[in-house]
């Protein structure tokens, strides 16, 4: 989703500050989803916890930055056409971006509710239902629905910070998805390599799609 090094240079501008924001927002969701894909396993735990909350909180600080850039790259007059393809090209980079990220932060949310930190490991959260098939009282809110864990709520906060993000970008700027057409031959890659290639400061999707 984002362009190399070597792309960078070529992009002066709104639009060479946005490709770096892009690159570095790749990286950091990157991260994020490693270890939301621990949660639950062995290595889970309050550390690996608390650094998937500061590498989420670190991808929200730069979509914030990248769509304020963006958007205001989007509204003023362009440099060139170059540029103006650019930004539009970045903007439909960036709502995948966000979408991806949204659904690791929903996969983190759901098993946060599954698995409840304690101490130095984790544990499989209650259920409502005692050893006889009764409701449990533990565990349970004076309304009778479950308790949800720290974890879980903050991660609703987060969820609901990502989508306002989305829905502001896909209100303010009218750009059809279809301008932007795949360069990449289908079957070269699978689905998380950018966002691979990105953690690893490699090459990543910006290469394969061009704006009509």
């Amino acid at each position: 989703m984002a362009l190399g090094k070597g792309d960078t240079c070529s992009v002066r501008g709104v639009a060479g500050m946005c490709v770096a924001t892009q690159a570095a927002l790749c990286k950091a969701t990157a991260r994020h989803r490693q270890l939301v894909l621990q949660l639950g396993g062995s290595a889970d735990g309050p550390q690996l916890r608390e650094e998937r909350r500061r590498r989420s909180a670190e991808a929200r600080e730069l979509s914030a930055g990248l769509r304020s850039a963006l958007l205001a790259g989007l509204r003023q007059a362009p440099a060139s056409p170059e540029e103006r393809r650019e930004l539009e090209r970045l903007w439909v980079l960036f709502l995948s971006a966000l979408e991806l990220f949204l659904q690791d932060l929903h996969r983190a949310h759901h098993l946060c509710q599954l698995f409840s930190a304690q101490g130095g490991g984790v544990a499989p959260l209650r259920t409502r239902l005692g050893g006889r098939g009764l409701p449990s009282c533990k565990g349970s809110r004076r309304g009778g629905g479950p308790v949800q864990p720290p974890a879980a709520l903050r991660l609703e906060e987060e969820i609901e910070q990502v989508r306002a993000t989305l829905a502001e970008m896909e209100s303010r700027a009218n750009i059809p998805l279809w301008t932007v057409e795949a360069t990449q031959p289908a079957g070269t890659g699978s689905i998380a390599a950018p966002a691979a290639g990105a953690a690893q400061g490699g090459p990543c999707a910006g290469h394969c799609c061009r704006v009509l």
